[in-house]
């Protein structure tokens, strides 16, 4: 069954107060709101028509109205789905936010550029960097680093570290016959915690990886 916005968003304040002030909301009490803008006369026939629907009741006559049990259900269930509609959201723009600054950077870097999330799936750029032609004696290796990312070893690797946000650190992995050099920070876009990092065989630009990075970080503070 549908409902006329106008009552439903009635309802929400009518539910709203009768929270904040746990007591029957009247007509004159809403009329006092300064987002209401109905007349008196308007917002009695409005909460007649909600208590009709079975949304509100008088606890006594003369009173104000409370909302019913299963309108306070709907608005609980509402509010949790807006809420996670939201994070959804959110995390899209922060995946988005990740994914434009992995693209203007992963051309610069040497190695490979890899970011994710916290508690979320991971973008990576630049693969094709292991492809270059000094690397065919470097073959294992940069196998390696494919299955370090891949697999996303990556992920429970870092998620491991304290790591403080803005601050730039330096570590080795020996994986199987390889060692892989890791550089990486966390930064933290639309509010949320995210490891951005270049992935290389320890012949490496170090001085132009941190400098990349370095100047990643000071563009976003």
């Amino acid at each position: 069954m549908s409902y006329d916005p106008k009552l439903l968003a009635l309802l929400d304040i009518v539910i709203d107060n009768y929270i904040n002030k746990w007591e029957p909301v009247g007509s004159k009490f809403l009329h006092t709101l300064e987002d209401i803008e109905y007349a008196p006369s308007t917002l009695r026939k409005y909460l007649n028509i909600l208590e009709k629907s079975w949304m509100v009741y008088q606890p006594y006559n003369s009173s104000g109205r409370v909302p019913t049990i299963q309108w306070l259900k709907i608005y609980i269930e509402s509010y949790i789905q807006t809420q996670e509609e939201q994070k959804e959201k959110e995390v899209i723009d922060a995946r988005s936010g990740m994914k434009y600054l992995v693209e203007n950077i992963w051309s610069l870097a040497d190695g490979v550029v890899v970011w994710f999330l916290k508690n979320d799936e991971y973008y990576y750029l630049g693969m094709n960097n292991l492809l270059r032609d000094d690397l065919v004696d470097e073959y294992e290796t940069t196998r390696n680093i494919i299955k370090f990312i891949e697999n996303k070893r990556i992920v429970k690797f870092l998620d491991k570290k304290i790591i403080k946000n803005w601050h730039i650190y330096y570590t080795f992995v020996e994986d199987w016959d390889s060692v892989i050099s890791v550089l990486y920070a966390k930064i933290s876009i639309k509010d949320y915690d995210g490891i951005l990092s270049i992935i290389w065989p320890t012949r490496v630009n170090y001085k132009q990886n941190v400098s990349i990075f370095r100047k990643v970080l000071q563009s976003l503070k």
